[in-house]
């Protein structure tokens, strides 16, 4: 059984659903499933201190699912391109001391913290750097990257064609890595850099 079945409404916090309506409002497509938000706040509901991130918030439906599971003792920052954007996902996100959304680029945010779980969305530039996100984990931090299309769902001749990011986050031996399907057309990579 894969995560689909989670994503009935009642299982959907508030907060989530506000933000959804964010993106509806702003006519953005929200970029985080159901299923990877539910592995999202299970990863966050283990961390009870220590630093989150996240690169791009988009309209904060990632943020929201971290946020819903946030201990009092667990800072979130999230960064996102968009000034508009992340101009309302603060505004949304205001009554939650230990949540901070800027507006910047990723790769100077990144470089302020060593975080404890950081998320990486599809569609934020993380192919490019790789290294520089391996940076800016603690050691024993864990690194979540969605969006991926799983191998059954590549075509046949795309299935052994260079993948960088595979490569990078499956293959580097500073981590311990797996990919996992959170449903039939989602996978995601868990990295956790070792001591």
């Amino acid at each position: 059984m894969t995560m689909d079945g989670y994503g009935a409404p009642a299982l959907i916090p508030p907060l989530v659903k506000r933000a959804s309506n964010l993106a509806e409002q702003m006519g953005v497509l929200p970029s985080c499933s159901p299923q990877v938000g539910r592995l999202l706040q299970l990863l966050t509901s283990q961390m009870q201190s220590g630093v989150i991130g996240e690169v791009g918030t988009g309209c904060g439906v990632a943020s929201a699912w971290i946020i819903s599971a946030l201990a009092s003792g667990t800072s979130f920052f999230s960064v996102e391109g968009d000034e508009l954007r992340a101009a309302a996902v603060r505004a949304l996100f205001e009554p939650y001391l230990n949540v901070r959304i800027m507006h910047g680029d990723w790769r100077e945010f990144i470089s302020h913290w060593r975080f404890g779980l950081l998320y990486i969305g599809a569609n934020s530039g993380r192919d490019a750097e790789p290294d520089l996100l391996l940076k800016a984990l603690r050691v024993g931090g864990m690194i979540v990257l969605d969006g991926l299309t799983p191998m059954h769902k590549t075509p046949l001749e795309m299935r052994y064609k260079a993948d960088a990011l595979r490569d990078f986050w499956l293959n580097d031996t500073r981590l311990i890595s797996t990919e996992i399907m959170v449903s039939v057309d989602e996978s995601v990579i868990l990295a956790t850099l070792q001591g």
